[in-house]
């Protein structure tokens, strides 16, 4: 702390001179939000970085209201991102956790989603019953968050109180034996201090998905004070706890086209490299072993203060905490071994228990942002500006989880049904955790300064700069702090961003923007231990974006296009020249070359719309060694072609329609042409029906998936989880 104070100091200093010598002019009193509202249209980011309306910020940006998500029945972040298409799903593996696992143009998110545009931690699924509104910022935005953001970044603003007294209970029931009960409760105390409280009680089994269940229990608590006032304080709590049949789906009939030492037997090989002849339905897992706890704590306090009309300075601080304990059935087909070659498929018609996925993990999180946020003018010039700095110490650990009394799945071992499997097959071991198997901190000192610059009413230019320090220990295979298993990182980067923005008429702007991201081999703590890759420099990034954007129909309708690379320039790939065949160097190429187009907002005063369309040519541009095969083949789940369009229709103030759709198109699980699987492009339609019974009332009708569409939501290296099915539910709100 002590260390902020230090560096951010000459910087307020500095900026408060500067407001002396030159005009002053107020910061807006607004808060810098996107908070619930009936237009579908938001006006700013959530983010005190984007000091900028929307239309002025020479980025994609989308950021998707509470009324949206109200409207479509959204529960989980998930469902959420649905309305910004270029998105895909990963599927958990043994070495990455189920949970939220994106793809943004291209390139893996798992690790750059925010919440109050601070990194969370860990990978679970997150529910959005304390979410106010959830923002997608596409291209590298390492100069705003950090490490990672290759292809963008997703963050959260949480509900925070407010200065009203309302009171929202609602109810919903569904066609999945689910229920999910809500209560969102605001008071003020006095005329300057509020009180929020917001409560989820969840549980239901997954549409379209045999013995898939999940339940969830939710606790948030939002004090503030000095609401409106120079000298504002709120500390937020926030509690989760879910207890879930976990779900791996259904295995990939691998494509071994290229391999010599593996294939497929007869009766499967028609479905290699796709999906195998069974019902998507079908649960490969065990009811009397699998399962998945996670329970995620933190707070967050929050300071700001107004030291004169022109700045502000926040601290904002965090500590949380998700702890996760599962066993997942990995689902396999067998192998025997002929003339030295492995055979998968036999025995016919059967898949293993004997791949269980285990993990006993803890990851913690501690971090500092102090930052200084000012409005000046110098000359004819006005500055907006966001400077300061972030100290962050985050730890994983992992315990082995065992069979403490032995697997009878596992040392048999036991097989399953391909067809028809039996979730309830006899299991008499028992898990429990034994001994540290990995330790992991990483600690970030990170300063960074932003600035845009209106030279005239026409023209802005964005500047932004953030110089990371990323430290990583990370002790491997261990019971204790053993240094001959240990792997030490430190990586020192510059990231920038740079914009510039023609304001073509009083509501539309045309801009350029580019910027860099970085991203470490520990990014998530854990550096690979095989070869060298822990000793690898980050990977590095570099995009271009050229767009324009425009408010319409008196500014109540928000629309953008926008054509862009992201290439990474200094990609991981096989050293043709090392010794150790695992060693990588950063010789290899991608690039995603893509085009979007985007309108949300009140149309008409009955009609309000938010639609999207994204095009992406992703390509392995350069590799070396092994991967060279990989050349001028597609990203890992980067579908070409992908829209979402949603609009509610009032029909009469007390009555309204919505319809909706979605097309993702086909993706590959891999960039290998010869080792990869393919997802097919799926077409979802979504429905809802809402009536306003009075002013406090109101009931809701909506449907997901109505043709009952079989697909492919996430890929993973062996298996891939189908989308939900068919979904119905009925909900009640009532507020007082």
């Amino acid at each position: 702390m002590a260390m902020a104070v230090t560096a951010t100091l000459p910087l307020s200093l500095a900026s408060v001179a500067q407001a002396e010598s030159t005009e002053v002019v107020e910061l807006p009193k607004a808060e810098i939000t996107a908070a619930a509202q009936d237009n579908y249209k938001v006006d700013k980011s959530t983010s005190i970085k984007y000091t900028q309306p929307l239309v002025d910020t020479p980025k994609s940006i989308t950021v998707i209201p509470g009324s949206l998500m109200k409207d479509r029945n959204v529960d989980s972040l998930q469902e959420a991102i649905r309305t910004v298409p270029g998105i895909s799903l990963a599927a958990g593996e043994g070495g990455a956790p189920t949970g939220d696992s994106m793809t943004i143009r291209g390139f893996s998110a798992r690790n750059d989603i925010l919440i109050d545009g601070v990194r969370d931690i860990a990978g679970y699924t997150r529910d959005i019953y304390n979410v106010e509104a959830v923002e997608v910022s596409k291209g590298p935005g390492s100069a705003v968050y950090g490490r990672g953001a290759t292809g963008g970044s997703i963050n959260l603003q949480t509900k925070t109180a407010k200065l009203d007294d309302f009171h929202d209970i609602s109810l919903r029931g569904g066609t999945e034996s689910d229920y999910r009960a809500q209560l969102d409760s605001n008071t003020s105390i006095g005329d300057k201090s509020a009180l929020r409280i917001n409560l989820l009680a969840d549980d239901g089994e997954v549409a379209g998905r045999d013995h898939v269940e999940n339940s969830k229990f939710g606790a948030a608590v939002s004090f503030a004070t000095g609401i409106g006032k120079h000298s504002r304080f709120n500390i937020n709590g926030d509690y989760q706890k879910q207890d879930n049949i976990p779900d791996y789906g259904i295995p990939w009939v691998q494509n071994y086209s290229t391999r010599d030492d593996r294939s497929n037997a007869d009766w499967l090989e028609p479905s290699a490299g796709g999906k195998p002849p069974v019902d998507f339905d079908n649960f490969y897992g065990n009811l009397h072993r699998d399962f998945e706890d996670i329970e995620a704590k933190s707070v967050t306090a929050k300071y700001e203060y107004d030291l004169d009309h022109s700045t502000m300075i926040r601290l904002l601080g965090r500590v949380g905490t998700v702890e996760r304990q599962s066993i997942i059935t990995a689902p396999r087909f067998p192998y025997t071994t002929i003339d030295d070659v492995r055979v998968y498929g036999n025995p016919e018609g059967v898949i293993t228990m004997a791949d269980e996925k285990t993990r006993d993990t803890k990851d913690s999180l501690a971090v500092v942002q102090l930052d200084l946020v000012g409005s000046y003018k110098t000359g004819a010039i006005q500055h907006d500006i966001v400077t300061g700095v972030e100290l962050a110490r985050e730890k994983f650990e992992r315990w082995n989880y065992i069979d403490i009394v032995d697997d009878n799945l596992d040392s048999t071992p036991v097989y399953n049904d391909l067809y028809n499997p039996d979730p309830n097959l006899a299991f008499t071991g028992r898990y429990g955790r034994g001994e540290k198997s990995d330790k992991a901190t990483g600690q970030t000192t990170a300063f960074y300064v932003f600035d845009t610059l209106t030279l005239t009413p026409e023209w802005q230019v964005s500047l932004g700069g953030r110089y990371d320090i990323f430290d990583t220990e990370y002790y491997y295979e261990l019971d204790g702090d053993d240094p001959s298993v240990k792997l030490d990182a430190k990586d020192s980067v510059f990231s920038w961003n740079l914009g510039v923005v023609y304001k073509i008429a009083p509501n539309g702007t045309v801009y350029i923007g580019a910027g860099s991201s970085f991203s470490p081999s520990a990014d998530d703590l854990t550096a690979s231990s095989r070869g060298n890759n822990a000793d690898l420099d980050p990977e590095e990034t570099i995009s271009y974006e050229l767009g324009t954007k425009w408010e319409l129909v008196k500014g109540r309708v928000f629309t953008s296009a926008a054509i862009f690379r992201t290439e990474k320039t200094h990609a991981r790939t096989d050293d043709p020249f090392a010794s150790d065949s695992r060693d990588e160097t950063l010789d290899g190429k991608q690039r995603v070359d893509g085009l979007e187009v985007s309108i949300a907002g009140q149309v008409t005063d009955e009609l309000n719309i938010t639609a999207a369309y994204t095009f992406q040519d992703s390509e392995v541009v350069k590799a070396a060694g092994d991967d060279q095969v990989q050349e001028g083949a597609e990203l890992a789940r980067t579908p070409e072609h992908s829209f979402s369009v949603w609009s509610r229709y009032d029909i009469t103030h007390q009555f309204a329609v919505g319809l909706g759709a979605q097309y993702v198109g086909e993706r590959f699980n891999s960039t290998d042409p010869g080792g990869r699987e393919k997802a097919d492009d799926y077409l979802l339609f979504d429905m809802m029906l809402s009536y306003q019974i009075n002013e406090l009332w109101s009931v809701q009708l909506n449907g997901s998936n109505l043709t009952d569409e079989d697909y492919i939501s996430e890929l993973g290296g062996g298996h891939f989880v189908p989308g939900q099915g068919r979904y119905l539910s009925l909900s009640t709100a009532y507020r007082f």
